[in-house]
């Protein structure tokens, strides 16, 4: 029968109703058709009309990096933020001001199922530079790099690139795993997240991935189907504190999660992002930062964007069988 889980870290609800679930490889994705070539792209370093604006320091020889033309969240001094006006004061509103980057991987036909160790320690490097130099300005109060890959996951241009969001508010998805997690460790004495680590070693079921550093694995309540989480066996509550002959290791972790997802969905549409402490918070022993990815491969109905609480129909623990080939 369905039934429902809890996200221990949230607080949200999730029905798990298995019986309502295809076959697993009635997820496997179509072949996906190229829409932009080299010729059309502006992101390649060769027709150097974005990469003119890159940031050199930041430079490596996989990755450059520009700020996003058209940013969600602005840099101090912005015209815009000068010319800012409310309707009324009635609702209330706020500049939408920090900082948005682009991450941009040279390689225009290295899709991201394929990255090779040295763009995915580049890439992580770079993150880690970025957490750094955000966390120091006075605006901003949370930073998030994500990445989209394939349209569905709402990837506009084909070029491989991340990108980097960083905001002057914390986001409720943010503040409610804060709150909830200080809860659990006033409660329990001890991180959620290491807790996690705990059990799922001793069940094993969802486990898909696991090195001296890195452990990844499909989350007990996931939203949807195949979500899994890659946390740091050690505790830490920031992603920048992690020193960098770690990314190693955690390239590793990447390269095999997402060979596994390409491998058995078909390169399927994928968001994965960073979740980390925010800027405002010192170091905690209650938040462990975390990267979710997140495979787009069903859609939300009615019940889900009506109440806010997901109908999953495919167990965690038949989609770990299924990426590690046992299904």
């Amino acid at each position: 029968m369905p039934q429902l889980r809890q996200n221990i870290i949230t607080g949200q609800w999730v029905v798990m109703a298995p019986e309502r679930a295809k076959r697993p490889t009635d997820y496997v994705t179509a072949d996906t058709v190229k829409y932009q070539s080299k010729t059309e792209c502006n992101f390649c370093v060769d027709k150097n009309i974005v990469y003119k604006d890159n940031i050199k320091k930041y430079e490596t020889d996989n990755i450059y990096i520009v700020p996003n033309k058209f940013p969600a969240f602005v840099e101090d001094g912005n015209e815009q933020i000068r010319s800012y006006k409310v309707e009324n004061d009635y609702y209330r509103a706020r500049p939408s001001t920090g900082g948005h980057d682009v991450v941009v991987v040279k390689d225009h036909d290295m899709e991201l199922p394929h990255f090779t160790k040295k763009i995915w320690v580049d890439l992580l490097e770079t993150f880690k530079k970025r957490y750094q130099y955000f966390d120091h300005e006075k605006n901003v109060a949370y930073t998030m790099p994500i990445y989209n890959h394939g349209r569905e996951a709402g990837a506009s241009i084909e070029h491989p690139h991340a990108q980097i969001f960083a905001s002057n508010i914390i986001p409720n998805e943010i503040a409610t795993e804060i709150h909830h997690t200080e809860k659990y460790y006033e409660h329990n004495g001890a991180c959620v997240f290491c807790d996690i680590i705990t059990h799922e070693k001793k069940f094993k079921q969802r486990i898909i991935f696991e090195n001296k550093d890195f452990i990844a694995f499909t989350f007990y309540a996931a939203r949807f189907p195949f979500e899994i989480w890659v946390l740091p066996k050690n505790h830490q509550s920031r992603f920048e504190e992690e020193p960098n002959s770690k990314f190693s290791h955690l390239a590793d972790c990447l390269i095999d999660v997402f060979g596994k997802l390409n491998k058995t969905l078909n390169d399927p549409p994928v968001n994965f992002f960073i979740h980390n402490l925010p800027n405002t918070v010192v170091e905690s022993d209650y938040y462990h930062w975390h990267l979710e990815i997140a495979p787009r491969i069903t859609g939300y109905g009615g019940f889900e964007m009506g109440s806010g609480t997901i109908i999953d129909v495919f167990s965690p623990e038949i989609a770990a069988k299924f990426l590690k080939g046992r299904q």
